[in-house]
């Protein structure tokens, strides 16, 4: 179960954005030892100041939040064109109104650590198929994402492979890389049969302009 909530309403949403940026932490710092900011207990940057679109994965049966991103248009402030720029080669920067970012890609630790149950998959599914459907009504050609090739490889496991914009850089400890993909119908059907969905993920079919603007 998809639940969205945009960064200009955050506030309205304390307590689901407290645990959401409690569980980055967690992965981004405690566990990978990425180079991130840290408040507290949390891992909050410049581009949560930016009107980000959060997308929140959660166990139906526990109501306990699976995973989480972030989205944000690359027309303003995002991770790849302002902070990862080495990512792109000799490729120019992204500015497109057609053209999203995704980043923060995260699932809880307990979950990704279990190997006897499928719940990375279904967690991680539904944060990609939530992400598909978004750009599928919105209209928009690709999202663009800043991660490691560890990620790269769950990615072509779930069937959504990408494109590599560059070669991967290594950064602090990690190989890091950005990826493109096409925002298609072909690419969320055959997302969804590898997980097994058959709906929406959704809570509420949207546009990410609606997204960003939603109480």
């Amino acid at each position: 179960m998809i639940r969205i909530i945009n960064g200009a309403n955050r506030e309205g949403h304390s307590a689901e954005m407290a645990e959401m940026f409690s569980l980055r932490k967690r992965v981004f710092h405690d566990l990978l030892k990425w180079d991130v900011k840290i408040k507290g207990d949390w891992e909050i940057d410049e581009y949560d100041d930016a009107n980000p679109i959060y997308v929140l994965s959660y166990s139906p049966q526990t109501n306990r939040l699976r995973g989480a991103l972030r989205l944000l248009p690359t027309l303003g402030p995002n991770m790849l064109d302002d902070t990862f720029p080495i990512l792109l080669g000799d490729n120019p920067q992204i500015r497109s109104a057609a053209i999203w970012e995704s980043s923060r890609f995260c699932i809880e630790p307990e979950i990704s650590q279990d190997r006897a149950s499928n719940q990375v998959t279904i967690a991680a599914a539904e944060l990609m198929c939530g992400v598909g459907e978004l750009g599928i009504a919105s209209e928009i050609s690709h999202i663009v994402t800043v991660t490691d090739v560890f990620l790269e490889r769950m990615f072509r496991r779930m069937g959504c492979p990408g494109e590599r914009i560059a070669e991967p850089q290594k950064i602090g400890s990690v190989y890091a890389v950005a990826i493109a993909w096409e925002v298609t119908q072909d690419l969320l059907d055959r997302m969804k049969q590898v997980a097994g969905i058959d709906d929406s993920v959704l809570v509420e079919p949207m546009t990410l302009e609606q997204a960003r603007a939603a109480a």
